[in-house]
């Protein structure tokens, strides 16, 4: 999936523990009307991919930014791990919901590790309207759920590494 000579995104995490495993699926089951809404506010969105082994749809919600014609998502909990990036890898083909919108399209790997890491530092510096609210990030971090800060920060720091995913809507988007 990617261009030229560019460094393939080699970023890899531990398996996360059972309850934040839980927290992280839960929002595909929540990921409609009003609430879905609100997730697209906090940049997030719904992705489908189609199973790499299975073939069968499979739906996460995942870490978005908007970038003029396309959708920026990233995948940094898992890294290369990540089943939706290995989906990604193996049928590029998605069907992505952003709130109340759904719409076709196709992902591709940023493959250049300067823009993987200007794409990742621009999603930081907007990521006080973004991820869980500010006022509930200490909670969740010192309950060891999810350190939402701390995660912005290994991402930067592994930006060159981490997988970042471009997402061409079929039909251009309002």
């Amino acid at each position: 999936m990617t261009s030229g000579g560019a460094t393939e995104p080699t970023f890899v995490r531990e398996r996360p523990n059972p309850l934040l495993r839980f927290s992280l699926k839960l929002p595909v089951y929540l990921y409609r009307g009003p609430i879905a809404e609100l997730m697209r506010s906090r940049c997030v969105l719904q992705l489908t991919t189609i199973g790499r082994k299975s073939g069968l749809p499979r739906k996460t919600c995942v870490s978005f930014m908007p970038l003029e014609d396309r959708i920026i998502v990233f995948s940094g909990l898992r890294g290369v791990k990540s089943n939706w990036y290995q989906n990604i890898l193996a049928n590029p083909r998605v069907t992505v919901k952003v709130g109340r919108r759904t719409f076709q399209g196709t992902a591709r790997e940023v493959g250049d590790p300067a823009l993987r890491r200007e794409l990742i530092v621009r999603h930081r510096d907007r990521s006080h309207s973004c991820g869980p609210p500010t006022w509930i990030r200490p909670l969740l971090g010192r309950t060891k759920i999810f350190d939402y800060d701390n995660e912005l920060r290994i991402a930067v720091e592994n930006a060159e590494s981490l997988p970042v995913v471009e997402i061409i809507p079929d039909t251009p988007q309002r």
